[in-house]
């Protein structure tokens, strides 16, 4: 018998689509995925080796729960020089970054305390404020993805705690200005709230320039920032990543992680040490993505039925049809009479609705027969 506190828990939608392509591809069938949530390139050699190596030299036991000394201290130093967070190694946690926002909430919230969540949202972002016994609050954003504070400031109460975003934002691959997210700040600190950062994406920028809320000193006390590498250097499989915050969260966390996991694969975190210092395979790829992005635009463009905004980052494009067929049944259609794996737009809340998803993390063979048959589909 399951316990009732899973009744209100949703599967990822994400990885049930990739579920699905993998189900269909055992069938041998031929389908174009546009649901993945990672890159398609392999980890890098050198990070390959580097882990190996290790591994060789016999790391491959218990590592101190909050994470090896040297790669804390270089997450410290890459988290200065690329973002201007001020931060020492008691501030740093290493942990899968999903993992990571489930024990930052878990850390801040009280059972039915409320997280504000602006649309569209990652799509685990209310299940895991669920699991943290919270409750997640939707709030819609501008035609420009923008937040709207009347609208955030009309929801907070006596119970609200928090606040959630992604940036660069996934799905939509805004990247939220400084002058927004200054604003945003304030907007904690007088409401009396903390503030989840997700930058996985961070170094999947195309336009603009990334920002870090912890950055600014007055509020580095409310700011849970979530880094990673499984974006930047295709090391979803590694399940490794990070947590920067105060000294007193990241010791509840560790409480958290010593009584789960324990700590992050030990081999996982030398390779994250050598993926910080390899500074070219993010650029390589970035600049794939992006000329990917500018093949998908030209081919979203081609039916003059669907509306987006280019994305500004990460490897997404998010596009709203113009039927009245729910996002769930237009995905579902898709894959049924075309073969193409879409992310249906409800997913990431209900302004998402009469949406899709569609990661440009695909070789070019898959985006070009995908589309193709996307927009047959669409006329």
């Amino acid at each position: 018998m399951v316990s009732s506190r899973l009744d209100s828990i949703s599967a990822s939608p994400t990885i049930s689509l990739s579920n699905r392509a993998a189900e269909l591809q055992r069938k041998g069938m031929k389908v174009y995925n546009f649901g993945v949530g990672e890159p398609d390139f392999t980890t890098p050699e050198n990070v390959i080796d580097y882990a190996f190596e290790w591994a060789k030299k016999g790391k491959t036991h218990y590592t101190p729960s909050r994470g090896i000394m040297e790669l804390r201290e270089k997450i410290v130093e890459e988290a200065k020089a690329a973002n201007n967070i001020d931060v020492t190694s008691k501030n740093v946690l290493v942990s899968s970054a999903k993992f990571a926002i489930n024990m930052g909430l878990m850390c801040i919230l009280e059972a039915g305390e409320e997280v504000l969540l602006p649309e569209p949202y990652y799509s685990s972002y209310p299940d895991i404020v669920k699991l943290a016994g919270g409750k997640p609050i939707p709030v819609q954003t501008d035609e420009e993805y923008d937040f709207d504070f009347d609208a955030m400031s009309k929801l907070v109460g006596p119970n609200t705690r928090a606040i959630i975003i992604s940036n660069p934002t996934n799905p939509t691959g805004k990247v939220y200005s400084e002058k927004t997210l200054r604003k945003l700040t304030d907007f904690l600190l007088e409401n009396d709230l903390h503030l989840i950062s997700d930058e996985i994406y961070s170094e999947l920028i195309y336009e603009g320039k990334m920002f870090s809320p912890a950055s600014i000193d007055e509020a580095s006390d409310r700011v849970i920032t979530i880094g990673g590498f499984s974006k930047s250097h295709a090391m979803t499989g590694w399940r490794i990543g990070y947590m920067l915050a105060s000294s007193d969260i990241i010791d509840a966390s560790d409480k958290i992680q010593q009584q789960t996991v324990t700590c992050a694969p030990s081999i996982s975190q030398y390779a994250a040490l050598e993926a910080l210092r390899d500074k070219e395979s993010p650029k390589r790829m970035k600049e794939e993505f992006r000329r990917r992005r500018d093949m998908v635009s030209k081919l979203l463009s081609e039916t003059g039925k669907l509306k987006f905004r280019m994305p500004e980052g990460t490897f997404y494009f998010f596009p709203s049809y113009e039927s009245d067929i729910p996002s769930k049944t237009f995905s579902e259609n898709l894959l049924n009479e075309k073969q193409v794996i879409t992310t249906p737009g409800i997913a990431f809340g209900g302004q998402g609705e009469r949406h899709f998803r569609a990661s440009f993390a695909a070789s070019d063979e898959v985006i070009n027969e995908g589309l193709s048959r996307l927009n047959d589909f669409i006329s």
